[in-house]
């Protein structure tokens, strides 16, 4: 007769299959929606962010603060507004699934060579990242989930770049129970135009 820690662990794996099977159903149903705006060839004019690769508790994160109003409520977000007003139809297990899905995708490369952006301000790029982003996002930017610090590698640069403006700008991180945002608009309020778009054009050349 199986012991009470194996009949555990058995409930635990089969808990997670199901949440896997789940996380496909999930996805073949918002495909559509989904892929609308964060699919290949189609997120840069969309300004949505690459999913793939990046970490399920932070996916989670950000779709809860959108469902619950904590991010997309501000009037000039039109994107924003649009992640709020779909977040609002997942249940709960679907976003859990949701974000196990993407966070289990391969992301694709979308860097552009560094060799084909200005030096100087990939130079600029370098050492702001290094000074101000890399404790937190990681060295090769991929993130640090314990310190709820998304991965960067695989976002390009204009997305980057209007995050950082919405950061800066109170559109992102002004609301009092998101503490990782206010920590980044507080950083964003020490950069130029100039800084943000010198770091943003280093992340998306793939921190060369």
């Amino acid at each position: 007769m199986p012991t009470p820690k194996v009949l555990l662990i058995s409930a635990r794996l089969l808990f997670l299959l199901c949440l896997l099977f789940n996380a496909e159903r999930v996805f073949a149903a918002t495909a559509d929606t989904c892929n609308a705006c964060h699919a290949d060839g189609v997120r840069q004019a969309s300004k949505a962010p690459q999913l793939a690769g990046q970490s399920a508790s932070y996916l989670k994160k950000q779709l809860l603060q959108f469902q619950l109003g904590e991010r997309g409520a501000a009037a000039n977000d039109l994107t924003g507004q649009q992640m709020a007003a779909m977040a609002k139809t997942l249940t709960a297990a679907e976003i859990e699934t949701l974000a196990i899905f993407y966070s289990q995708q391969t992301a694709t490369a979308e860097t552009v060579a560094g060799d084909k952006l200005d030096a100087a301000q990939l130079d600029q790029g370098r050492r702001l990242y290094i000074g101000s982003c890399g404790a937190c996002h990681g060295a090769k930017a991929e993130g640090n989930p314990t310190l709820n610090a998304p991965a960067l590698q695989q976002l390009d640069a204009g997305y980057l770049q209007l995050q950082l403006q919405h950061f800066r700008g109170g559109v992102r991180g002004s609301n009092k129970t998101d503490k990782p945002g206010r920590q980044m608009a507080l950083m964003s309020r020490q950069l130029t135009d100039a800084d943000i778009a010198a770091v943003a054009a280093y992340i998306g050349a793939g921190l060369p």
